[in-house]
């Protein structure tokens, strides 16, 4: 009986060598090529489904063959990309990119980079999911929410298919900054980001953590950041970042707790080699100043929007660790930059020196603003030194306590509070070079209190140009009747026109047309409501007609809100000055600036005030091209609005 059995098992191993031996020749172990197929005809564009989409803010479920096309720019070959494709509408100059959200691995065998994808969308949902437009099948997550989720696994076959034509490499859009992306937001598309390196507080970590998908931080030579997210499961995830600077191709994505308005912007390499550092570092916002080098203000405006965040190298002011080896750090939250002092979770006690330099002969008045979170107690104080060598030793210099000549934030023993105006204090009475001193004392077993510091200023009254209450500059003088308006439905009395004149991305739900609460009795602009990311409220196109010469943009505003506004004036789609309104109270003649801010508070006390964007140094705006992007309303986020808007024009 055993015998027989085996026999029978020698049988079956030698059916199954030879089965084996019949199915392999030559070695041959490589996959079956990628099949392809030309038979399916594309009846939508991606801006035609973009536009459908918009149209009503929902998720649409297609009954009917509409086949849209695009250009793979991901590759999940490396592992940094899972079960989901993103396709870009040209090989060149993008306008549009979407994710294809598949429940398979190894995509890139199938569709592989550069080639050219059909998706047949009966059957199938499109729609915003946490910021991106996305096709595949709808699910219900933990909270109730419906959200657009991965096709199943049996279903892929019979709806995406790679088309025959030749594969080639999607040529990336390119950018000279990080400024210039966030301007761009065009999803789901390749691009090119020039003269960016991983700030210094990742220098030394890896791609990712063991055991999660992290962000990294890039940061152009303006200090604008930007994350890139590293997944734990690439092949690349515990190879060290590198140190140099340099350029770097990614996909550009984004990412918001909504559904539709992204927040958070987010890169993705599809490997290593898409980052090209081999570039020396250049200073992240500079270094501290060496002592010859030193300029002493009579007149300065300091927010730190121009710092990278997590820098503490500043190349106007002196960044000192006396004990420890903490230091002032240059800290973001909700659009707003800031340095930020704290003893939580030091490893030993710590004393933080941040030194500006002044010029007593000339400067008339200093102030800053200031908040406070977690406090357990006083941990900041305010000196003023006339005879500090800058580089030397402070300890040798004579520091005169000022503290109390401000309003310093305090009281905020839970979570934080927000910025408050310290006053100004009087310099007319100082003479020589000196530095006005933000010294922190704390110690992980004493003080914790966190000190956040922002929008220093040192005033000269003699310059007529060191004025930074509400912007600089003389009190706004009203239009003229023969102004121009600044775009189609100015006024907000015609609303369709209005709406007809904005670009492609339409209105917020929470802006609209408001009967009767115009400066004249009647229509105006009415933003109403907590936005959720950093908005585009709107965008207008160029109308016909404007002028070729102008100097000024003026429009009037009434309400209050917890953050402030940004507007941005397009010389194209992909460059725009940005005006930020700070702190308003009146009416204010406002420049440009930086980057869009959000920092500061409104409140007109219920009357109407007169706001006037200085154009006179600008001469290169888009007056002409009536199918571009002219101007632009945003909004911070997580912040309370209730703000009316009228009578928009330029002159």
């Amino acid at each position: 009986m055993n015998t027989i059995k085996n026999l029978k098992l020698t049988l079956i191993a030698v059916l199954v060598l030879f089965s084996i031996n019949s199915c392999v020749k030559d070695d041959d172990w490589s996959l079956p090529p990628v099949q392809c197929a030309d038979d399916w005809t594309t009846n939508m564009t991606l801006e035609e489904l973009f536009a459908m989409v918009d149209a009503t803010g929902e998720i649409l479920t297609f009954e009917e063959e509409k086949i849209i096309e695009g250009y793979v720019v991901s590759s999940d070959s490396t592992g940094n990309f899972f079960k989901t494709v993103s396709i870009q509408n040209s090989l060149t100059n993008p306008t549009h990119g979407i994710q294809v959200e598949m429940d398979r691995t190894n995509l890139f065998n199938n569709f592989p980079l550069g080639s050219k994808i059909k998706v047949n969308l009966k059957g199938l949902n499109a729609g915003y999911d946490r910021g991106m437009l996305k096709v595949g099948e709808t699910y219900v997550d933990g909270g109730g929410n419906v959200r657009v989720g991965r096709m199943a696994e049996f279903k892929i076959d019979n709806h995406v298919v790679r088309s025959c034509d030749m594969i080639e490499n999607p040529i990336p859009v390119e950018f000279d900054n990080i400024s210039e992306v966030f301007a761009s937001g065009v999803f789901n598309t390749l691009i090119t980001i020039h003269n960016v390196q991983f700030a210094d507080s990742q220098l030394g970590l890896n791609y990712a953590e063991t055991n999660q998908t992290v962000d990294r931080i890039l940061e152009d030579e303006q200090g604008n950041t930007i994350k890139l997210r590293n997944s734990n499961f690439a092949s690349f995830a515990d190879e060290q970042l590198p140190e140099g600077s340099g350029s770097i191709t990614v996909v550009l994505s984004a990412y918001s707790s909504g559904s539709i308005t992204p927040s958070t912007y987010q890169l993705y390499i599809r490997d290593t080699n898409d980052v090209n550092f081999d570039q020396p570092r250049f200073g992240d916002g500079g270094t501290d100043p060496e002592p010859g080098d030193y300029e002493h203000f009579a007149c300065l405006f300091e927010n730190f929007e121009s710092y990278a965040v997590d820098t503490d190298n500043f190349n106007k002011y002196e960044n000192l660790a006396l004990t420890g080896d903490r230091k002032w750090r240059v800290t973001e939250f909700g659009g707003n930059k800031y340095i930020q002092a704290t003893a939580f979770n030091a490893s030993s006690s710590m004393s933080a020196y941040f030194i500006v330099p002044v010029d007593f002969t000339n400067a008339d008045a200093f102030s800053f603003k200031s908040n406070d979170g977690h406090n357990n107690g006083d941990a900041l104080k305010v000196y003023y030194s006339t005879n500090y060598t800058p580089g030397g030793n402070i300890d040798n210099a004579t520091l005169v306590d000022i503290t109390s000549s401000f309003n310093i934030a305090t009281g905020t023993t839970s979570g934080y509070g927000t910025f408050v105006d310290s006053g100004e204090y009087d310099l007319s009475g100082l003479s020589g070079e000196g530095v006005i001193v933000f010294a922190y004392t704390g110690s992980p077993t004493g003080i914790t209190t966190t000190y956040q510091i922002d929008d220093i200023k040192i005033i000269d009254n003699d310059d007529a140009n060191c004025d930074f209450g509400n912007g600089g500059g003389d009190d706004p003088t009203p239009p003229s009747e023969d102004a121009t308006p600044l775009f189609v439905g100015h006024d907000f009395e015609d609303w369709n026109s209005f709406i007809g004149g904005l670009n492609s991305f339409g209105i917020k739900s929470y802006a609209n047309q408001s009967a009767g609460t115009g400066i004249d009795g009647s229509s105006s602009l009415h933003i109403l409501g907590t936005p959720a990311g950093n908005d585009y409220v709107f965008t207008t196109l160029a109308p016909e007609g404007l002028p070729s010469t102008y100097s000024k943009v003026s429009f009037y505003m009434k309400g209050n809100s917890e953050k402030s506004v940004s507007l941005n004036l397009y010389i194209d789609d992909s460059n725009y000055y940005k005006f930020n309104l700070g702190t308003i109270t009146s009416s204010a003649v406002i420049q440009d600036s930086g980057n869009n801010q959000y920092a500061g508070t409104i409140n007109t006390n219920g009357e109407w005030v007169l706001i006037e964007l200085d154009l006179s140094n600008i001469s290169d705006l888009n007056v002409s091209n009536t199918s571009g992007n002219l101007f632009a309303l945003k909004v911070g986020k997580d912040a309370n609005y209730d703000l009316h808007f009228d009578n928009f024009v330029i002159e």
